[in-house]
C-alpha cells in the first residue's frame, strides 16, 4: 500500500523482519549472556554474508526465520528462570503457530523435536507435561493456526491443505523440486558460506565446547540447548532430497550466539588463541576472497559470457582477513572483530549495488512486464507460458494479482484465447512451434526476445490477439520484429 506493486513493497517486509530478528536477539539474550554478547550476537547476525540475500529476498523464509528463533529462545529462557517460564513458553507456542501458518508443519514439529530432544539428555522429559504449560499452550497454539487451515481447507474442498502438506512439505523432503538437490555435506559448504565471515572461527568453538564435553549435558544447559538447535536442524534438512540455502538459515542464530561468547571470552581473557587457530581461519577467509574473484574474474565468463567481470567482489574479504589478523596479534580485540564487520557490510554494497544490477539485466521478466504494461494500460488482458516460467514473470507481467496458464501441450492454447490478448512467453526456439498451433482467426506479434541467465537462452513474449479478417483466410506468419539481444 504505502511503497506499491514493485520490488521495494515486495522486499521491505523481509528487511524489517530481518531488524526484528536483530532486535530480539539483543534484547532476548541480554538476561541470558548479558548485554556485550547479546549486542555482539545481533551484530554477527546482521553482518553475515547470507543476511544481505534472506533478508531482502521476497519469500516466507525470513519469516519463519524470526518465528522459530523467538520460539527456541523463548523455550530457552523459560527453562533456564522458572519465575518468567508462563510467559515465556507461551510465547514460544504462540511463535510456532504463526511458523505453522508462515511455512506449515515444519514451523512446530523441528522446534518441538529439539526441545523434546534436550528435555531426554537432560533426563527431564517430565517437565514437559508437568511444567511445559500444555494445557494452555496448545489451546493457544491451535486458536491461532488452526482458523486459517480449516477455513482454506473448507473453500478449496481441502485440495489446498492436501497438496501443501503431501507435495510441498513431504513431496519436498521425500524427492528433489525444481532440479534444486545436493550431496549430502550441501549443508555444510552452504553454513559456512553463509555465515562469512565469522564461520571461519566456528571449528575452534566447536573444539572448546568439546573440551567441556564431560560435564556438558548437566552444567551446561545452554551451549547444549543451542548446539541440539543448530545440529538438529541441519541434520534434518540433510536428509532432505530437496536442497537449498535457505532451508537451514534458522540453524544460524544459534551458532552466532555461541561465536559471540567466544568473541567475548577472548576479549575479557585478554588471550589470544592459538596460533595456528588464528592463522588458519584468516588464511581461510583470504583464501575465499581470493577464490571469489578469480571465479567471479575469469572462470564465470567462460560460462556465462553475458555476465561481466566482478574481480572485486573478494577484495573486501581479503583486505579484512589482513588487517583483523594484525590488529588481533596487537590484542585490539574490538578492532579485529570490526574489520571483519566492515568488509562484509563492503561486500554486501558491492553486492546490491554494483554486481547485482548487471545480473538483474539478465532476468527478462521486469522488461517484459514494463512492455506489457506500456501496451495494455489498464485494458483486460491475459497470461500464459509455454516451456519456460519464473515466478518474477508473473509478478512484473501480472500487475501484482493475475493468473497464469502454465500450457502442458500446445493444443491447450486455443482454450487460453478469447477476445482480450494473451501475452505467452517460451524460449525463443519454440516460437515457430507456438505460431504453428495459434487458429486462423488470432496472430502473434513477437514483442521482445531477451538472454535469460537461469535457463542460459533466449526468451520471448508474444502478443497473440484476435484480428477480423475474411472468412477462411489465413494471417501472414509471424514476423518477428528486429531486436537486440543483449
Amino acid at each position: 500500500r504505502l511503497l506499491g506493486m514493485n520490488s521495494w513493497g515486495l522486499r521491505i517486509g523481509s528487511a524489517l523482519v530481518g531488524a526484528l530478528l536483530v532486535l530480539y536477539l539483543i534484547i532476548a539474550l541480554r538476561r541470558l549472556y548479558g548485554e556485550s554478547i547479546a549486542l555482539l550476537s545481533g551484530l554477527l547476525t546482521a553482518t553475515a554474508l547470507h543476511s544481505t540475500i534472506i533478508f531482502r529476498s521476497a519469500t516466507p523464509d525470513p519469516l519463519l526465520i524470526l518465528l522459530v528463533t523467538i520460539a527456541l529462545l523463548s523455550y530457552l529462557r523459560g527453562y533456564i528462570y522458572p519465575e518468567i517460564r508462563t510467559r515465556e513458553f507461551h510465547w514460544a507456542y504462540a511463535a510456532m503457530a504463526l511458523a505453522t501458518l508462515d511455512k506449515g508443519p515444519i514451523g512446530f514439529l523441528l522446534p518441538g523435536l529439539i526441545i523434546v530432544l534436550f528435555l531426554l539428555l537432560r533426563q527431564q522429559l517430565p517437565l514437559l507435561w508437568k511444567e511445559g504449560r500444555l494445557t494452555t499452550g496448545i489451546p493457544l497454539f491451535l486458536m491461532i493456526m488452526l482458523p486459517w487451515y480449516l477455513a482454506v481447507g473448507i473453500e478449496t474442498h481441502w485440495n489446498w491443505d492436501r497438496l501443501f502438506i503431501f507435495e510441498q512439505n513431504i513431496g519436498r523432503f521425500d524427492d528433489s523440486m525444481q532440479g534444486h538437490r545436493g550431496p549430502w555435506f550441501y549443508y555444510l559448504i552452504s553454513t559456512f558460506l553463509g555465515m562469512l565471515p565469522w564461520s571461519i572461527f566456528l571449528p575452534q568453538v566447536l573444539h572448546d565446547l568439546w573440551l567441556k564435553r564431560r560435564h556438558f549435558l548437566q552444567n551446561q544447559a545452554i551451549p547444549l540447548f543451542l548446539l541440539l538447535w543448530a545440529g538438529i536442524w541441519i541434520a534434518f534438512f540433510t536428509l532432505s532430497a530437496t536442497k537449498l540455502p535457505n532451508y537451514v538459515w534458522e540453524a544460524y542464530p544459534p551458532l552466532f550466539i555461541l561465536l559471540a561468547f567466544w568473541f567475548e571470552k577472548i576479549r575479557v581473557q585478554s588471550k589470544l588463541p592459538p596460533t595456528w587457530g588464528l592463522a588458519l581461519s584468516f588464511g581461510t577467509l583470504f583464501l575465499v576472497g581470493l577464490a571469489l574473484s578469480i571465479f567471479a574474474a575469469w572462470v564465470l565468463p567462460l560460462r556465462e559470457p553475458h555476465l561481466p567481470g566482478m574481480v572485486e567482489i573478494g577484495f573486501p574479504y581479503m583486505l579484512a582477513a589482513v588487517f583483523a589478523m594484525l590488529l588481533m596479534w596487537q590484542k585490539h580485540w574490538s578492532a579485529a572483530w570490526a574489520s571483519l564487520g566492515v568488509g562484509s557490510i563492503v561486500l554486501s554494497g558491492l553486492l546490491v549495488f554494483v554486481i547485482l544490477p548487471p545480473i538483474d539485466t539478465l532476468k527478462p521478466s521486469r522488461a517484459m512486464g514494463q512492455e506489457i504494461a506500456a501496451i495494455q494500460g489498464k485494458h483486460p488482458y491475459h497470461l500464459a507460458s509455454w516451456d519456460w516460467f519464473q515466478p518474477s514473470f508473473l509478478f512484473y507481467a501480472g500487475r501484482g494479482d493475475m493468473p497464469i496458464r502454465h500450457l502442458s501441450s500446445l493444443a491447450e492454447l486455443r482454450a487460453v484465447l478469447g477476445k482480450n490478448p494473451l501475452y505467452l512467453v517460451c524460449p525463443s526456439r519454440d516460437v515457430s512451434a507456438v505460431v504453428a498451433a495459434i487458429p486462423q482467426d488470432y496472430q502473434a506479434q513477437n514483442l521482445t526476445t531477451a538472454y535469460e541467465i537461469y535457463s542460459h537462452e533466449n526468451i520471448s513474449l508474444l502478443q497473440i490477439k484476435n484480428l477480423p479478417h475474411a472468412k477462411g483466410t489465413r494471417p501472414a506468419p509471424l514476423v518477428p520484429d528486429p531486436v537486440k539481444i543483449e
